[in-house]
């Protein structure tokens, strides 16, 4: 099909579609990323069925283990989930963590002493040699190891001493989305079974109705599509729990929609960044409830005196009202939030990507899995 011949408005099966009570239907859709990004309510699900034990092992030994730091291993959108974990580690374990720098190995030939830490290595494929590298180097110095993949047959689940998989199934299209989500859940459960056990596995089960709100939402970001036709730049604010979110917003814009988007935290945003942010200029916007939202409603009202293009992805009413562009979001504990908007975000690179006559699933020059060293 020739996207460019299409009207891209009338080329998806309506959101509540696929969730319509009674018989499973089977729905049909222009393109794997979207049917992909419906399929994350159901891959956490699956998750949470299949992988609940290997995820109470594997916090079980690291209380045993009391690790001094983490390190986290990872590449692209599972860097990106990572920035989310450290941000839970440090606050609910008040443990330091580093992402991890690999080519000081694979390029510089230096060795890391990992002996006394955690390494986690998180990738959808579990084949990139230089994550691999890192958690059996790590393995051989002692230190714990965790891999969370994708792929039960993967080097990393056969280097790593424990392994989490994603029970996201085949993703077909070059960007990563449920795989993404369920990093996220895979993630926070790690996390929270450390700090609260087995007792933990009640909250998880309340997430993927979060992400199925936030498929349900995304409707909106449809109806808006037509508002993307000409995006070429823009800028991703978010901060804490959404700062990684705000990176793989920006991640996806590139490489699905040709959109030079940078990301920032809301803090980092004030030191040299917003001056780009004038009339007109596109500023996306994420503002969940919680400790960050006084700074992003400062940063809002300095953005609609400037009349900057604020697209608002929050629960909020007070920041909607204000936003050039306001997209309601799953409400919800601010660390969760996350999980929420993320299908709402996807959807938006989707959006921009066929609104510019752009295939998704097949960006130029991009490979599924990347090899790295």
């Amino acid at each position: 099909m020739d996207f460019r011949e299409v009207d891209f408005c009338r080329c998806f099966v309506p959101v509540k579609a696929l969730f319509a009570k009674g018989p499973t239907i089977v729905i049909e859709t222009q393109t794997h990323m979207e049917k992909e990004i419906f399929e994350s309510p159901r891959v956490l699900k699956r998750f949470l069925a299949k992988q609940w034990e290997a995820l109470a092992r594997a916090a079980e030994a690291i209380r045993g283990h009391r690790p001094r730091f983490i390190i986290l291993a990872a590449r692209g959108t599972s860097d990106n989930a990572g920035a989310y974990a450290r941000y839970l580690i440090e606050k609910d374990w008040g443990i330091p963590v580093s992402l991890a720098a690999p080519s000081i190995m694979t390029l510089y030939g230096s060795k890391v002493d990992y002996s006394q830490g955690l390494v986690v290595g998180i990738s959808q494929s579990g084949e990139g040699p230089d994550v691999c590298q890192i958690i059996h180097d790590a393995r051989s110095q002692g230190a714990l190891t965790v891999g969370v993949t994708n792929n039960p047959k993967s080097k990393l689940s056969k280097e790593a001493e424990y392994t989490i998989y994603l029970e996201a199934g085949l993703e077909k299209s070059v960007a990563a989305t449920k795989t993404y989500t369920s990093e996220l859940m895979a993630l926070y459960g790690l996390v929270q079974c450390v700090v609260k056990g087995r007792k933990v596995r009640r909250e998880l089960s309340v997430l993927p109705r979060l992400v199925e709100q936030g498929c349900r939402l995304s409707s909106a970001v449809w109806d808006s599509s037509y508002r993307f036709l000409h995006l070429n730049s823009c800028v991703v604010v978010g901060r804490g729990f959404h700062y990684g979110l705000a990176q793989e917003t920006a991640l996806k814009l590139k490489e699905c929609a040709q959109v030079m988007a940078h990301a920032y935290s809301t803090a980092d945003f004030h030191h040299g960044p917003k001056t780009l942010a004038g009339k007109d200029f596109p500023v996306i916007l994420l503002a969940p409830a919680g400790p960050t939202l006084k700074g992003t409603l400062e940063l809002l009202d300095e953005l609609v005196e400037r009349q900057a293009m604020v697209v608002a992805f929050s629960p909020l009413r007070q920041v909607l009202k204000k936003a050039t562009l306001p997209l309601e979001t799953p409400g919800g504990e601010e660390v969760l939030s996350p999980m929420g908007m993320a299908p709402m975000l996807q959807t938006l690179a989707l959006a921009v990507a066929i609104a510019k006559g752009l295939d998704p699933d097949k960006p130029p020059f991009l490979k599924k899995i990347t090899q790295t060293r």
